[in-house]
């Protein structure tokens, strides 16, 4: 089977041009209709380069607020302990040695290096969530469905589906900051009363977030218009690499990575 160039729409049915704050906002509720614009537009940076500056100013905000919580604060330091306790039953750190890490901790990870971490991490995770997505939909579009589609465009998608991620930050902000928990998210998770980073059950539960399952579903939207395809089908080859990939991140021990 030979490479296709995109599908595009017939000049009678030419989809209409928006403003980009029109299209971050219909991403909502008709991302079909973004999506077709973004297929038959010129290449446009701003669609995926605006969603990524306000996915990590939201991500700053997150970490500022959440680790000025003194609740959070007690319930990493507490979940530090822990760790560091279970690594002294298992005969893998001595005493003096969890004395001294637990020091290191309270020194290094104390509020104001964990809102430096999480305001690092927030603007270099949501560069690198947009464009491994757009990385994700474009292989898909060329290797199952032989459309040549370029890599960027790809991007773009990622970048408009991004504001879901967006919304969704600012929800589990709010749930965090009203629950006292840094691990309350619109998931399953909400199900659990202590939950663990370190309980794989817990962190299945975490993986089934409201907002990610959204965003999976608007990318497949953006991957069945880019691959010419249907909805149906390019959910289904989404939503299975999604639930692989949440499923390698749990049981290889990187379970936060599902969250």
């Amino acid at each position: 089977m030979t490479e296709s160039s995109p599908p595009t729409v017939p000049n009678a049915i030419q989809v209409r041009s928006t403003s980009l704050a029109a299209r971050m906002a219909n991403v909502f509720a008709a991302p079909g209709e973004v999506f077709d614009e973004v297929r038959n537009a010129p290449p446009s940076v701003a669609n995926w380069l605006v969603p990524a500056v306000l996915l990590a100013l939201v991500g700053i905000v997150y970490a500022s607020v959440l680790f000025s919580q003194p609740s959070i604060q007690q319930q990493i330091r507490e979940q530090q302990e822990q760790a560091i306790e279970q690594m002294v039953k298992d005969g893998k750190m001595t005493q003096a040695q969890a004395d001294q890490a637990l020091a290191a901790m309270e020194k290094f990870s104390g509020p104001t290096m964990m809102k430096v971490y999480g305001s690092f991490g927030a603007v270099i995770g949501s560069l690198i969530k947009i464009l491994w997505w757009g990385f994700v939909v474009w292989i898909l579009a060329r290797w199952l469905f032989k459309v040549r589609v370029p890599y960027m465009k790809a991007v773009e998608v990622a970048g408009l589906a991004a504001m879901i991620s967006v919304l969704g930050a600012i929800v589990s902000l709010l749930l965090a900051v009203t629950m006292g928990n840094m691990f309350a998210t619109p998931s399953l998770a909400l199900l659990v009363d202590n939950f663990s980073p370190t309980n794989k059950t817990h962190l299945l539960l975490g993986a089934v977030n409201f907002f990610n399952l959204w965003l999976v579903g608007v990318l497949a939207s953006g991957l069945a218009r880019l691959g010419g395809v249907s909805f149906g089908k390019a959910a289904l080859i989404l939503f299975g690499f999604w639930t692989a990939l949440e499923l390698v991140f749990i049981f290889s021990g990187a379970g936060r990575m599902a969250l």
